[in-house]
């Protein structure tokens, strides 16, 4: 009989090497005897989140820019009008040419009619205020007249059909402070013109 037993038992654990019983889901098998201990519990990790990297903010910046603030020249004797500073030079007299700068001659200050110089004559009205300095020391100006002449000749100017001498230019009419002088009218290509624009003016 213990042979018989043994035979079976053995018989039976062949069987299930040979035919093992393969569970599906759906298979209804409990378990016993079993406890809970060394079993580790599997939990599915969250999903990351999102890096979100801070930009900052391009107000206020300035690129591939070089910001530069003219600075005027500075002269000892200048003329300061319509934004532009321009050379004062003393002369002995008004046959002296002004070349890129202004000549002063008396009360007398003359230029070219070019944009580097007196170009900047043609749009200053009465009540216009510039400023001189000479020696260091600045004074402001105020356009009091505006008038442009005939050129007769080196020595004269006439307007209206009246004649001025320059030697009246130069002394302002006698009654102004300042007077301003370049060339108007028809152009002749050798520095000189038909007429004379002078700008006469007050201190202030």
């Amino acid at each position: 009989m213990a042979r018989s037993l043994f035979l079976l038992i053995i018989s039976s654990i062949i069987g299930a090497i040979c035919n093992p019983i393969i569970l599906a889901a759906a298979d209804d098998v409990t378990l016993s005897g079993l406890d809970n201990a060394g079993v580790v519990e599997t939990v599915p990790l969250p999903e990351p989140e999102p890096v979100v990297i801070a930009k900052a903010p391009d107000a206020g910046v300035v690129r591939n820019s070089i910001n530069v603030t003219p600075v005027a020249p500075v002269y000892a004797n200048s003329l300061t009008i319509a934004g532009r500073t321009l050379e004062v030079v003393d002369v002995a007299n008004t046959a002296v040419d002004a070349g890129g700068h202004v000549n002063r001659y008396g009360k007398l200050l003359y230029g070219h009619n070019s944009a580097g110089v007196f170009g900047v004559l043609s749009s200053i009205g009465v009540g216009s205020v510039f400023t001189v300095t000479n020696g260091g020391m600045a004074t402001s100006y105020v356009v009091r007249e505006v008038a442009t002449y005939a050129k007769i000749s080196d020595t004269k100017l006439e307007l209206d059909g009246v004649g001025y001498r320059m030697t009246a230019i130069v002394n302002a009419k006698g009654r102004y402070s300042l007077a301003l002088m370049t060339c108007a009218g028809e152009m002749y290509g050798n520095g000189d013109a038909s007429h004379r624009l002078v700008i006469f003016a007050d201190a202030i």
